[in-house]
């Protein structure tokens, strides 16, 4: 796969022989996936090329800041796993507001076929583009028989009766259902950062944690505390990861404090990967210290017994 900075560069690169994935692609879903393998079939029965164009940032935290959702996965995770997809291109292109401002006729006439010369574009049942999304595929379908480029629509991924979303997977998560909205993505919702030094707090319990550095734009799930997977590199560890603004402390800055089970590792400054496989217990405080470590200790067990289960 290779990545494409800017649409004005990729027509050098593949001049009207490709098929182009439309969509935001947050979280890289199950619904996308299904866009994506759409995509990538149409382009080799054409012996065409398969591409992505997504936007950076996100455009409503262009057009309306306050209304920008958290993001499920960086842009960095979200172009590597378009890549796993297996698609040829990933073109990523700034939006502002004048693009924005562009009339969808205008978007399929001057950026589809003008300048990136696609011979195909594949979109989801709900797309919108052009100014103030007015733009759907049904209109995109008759724009691209007029300027000979087919388009495909790829129906909704249901999965235990629910339409699959990055909207319906953010739900999930603040709401805590990990197991829920890893159904949604087709693997666990996962937190990266680099971990960062801390106040201590766990070491003085007996229970070391690593603080993860989140970007502040990423979801977090809803407080409380989880059963994880720490990923260090090529190594795995069953995790107890808290999530939350530790009120027996009185901290008001939201936490993420991994706790490594049967393991000791210095962490600080490395890159950790914490994948959130089911929530133990919402956050709550305690009369003091003694009552924190006692409930710990009952995380980790019960922690413990779903693993064996598993």
């Amino acid at each position: 796969m290779e990545i494409i900075q800017g649409i004005q560069s990729f027509r050098k690169k593949c001049d009207g022989c490709a098929v182009v994935a439309l969509g935001n692609f947050d979280g890289v879903h199950l619904g996308h996936c299904e866009i994506i393998n759409t995509t990538v079939k149409t382009a080799k029965k054409h012996g065409a090329k398969s591409a992505v164009l997504i936007f950076s940032p996100h455009p409503l935290s262009v057009l309306a800041p306050d209304k920008a959702p958290p993001l499920l996965m960086t842009m960095e995770d979200r172009i590597h796993m378009l890549g796993q997809v297996g698609v040829d291109y990933v073109i990523v292109h700034p939006f502002n507001r004048e693009f924005a401002g562009m009339p969808p006729e205008s978007f399929a006439t001057e950026v589809l076929h003008g300048k990136l010369g696609v011979s195909g574009v594949v979109v989801g049942f709900d797309y919108s583009f052009g100014r103030r999304g007015l733009g759907n595929p049904a209109e995109l379908k008759l724009l691209g028989e007029r300027l000979g480029f087919t388009v495909d629509v790829v129906n909704p991924v249901s999965v235990h009766g629910e339409p699959v979303g990055s909207t319906a997977v953010r739900k999930l998560l603040l709401e805590g259902r990990v197991e829920a909205a890893a159904d949604m993505l087709g693997y666990p919702f996962y937190l990266r950062g680099e971990v960062v030094h801390g106040d201590g707090r766990g070491r003085t319990l007996g229970f070391p944690t690593a603080n993860l550095q989140v970007p502040c734009e990423i979801i977090r799930p809803a407080h409380g505390v989880y059963l994880t997977k720490a990923l260090l590199g090529e190594e795995r560890f069953w995790a107890v990861t808290n999530v939350g603004k530790r009120p027996t402390f009185c901290k008001t800055e939201p936490s993420v404090e991994v706790h490594l089970l049967d393991t000791q590792k210095n962490l600080y400054g490395h890159e950790l990967m914490v994948e959130f496989i089911q929530k133990i217990r919402e956050e709550k405080a305690f009369s003091g210290p003694e009552a924190l470590r006692a409930q710990i200790r009952n995380d980790i067990d019960l922690a413990r017994t779903i693993i064996a289960k598993s």
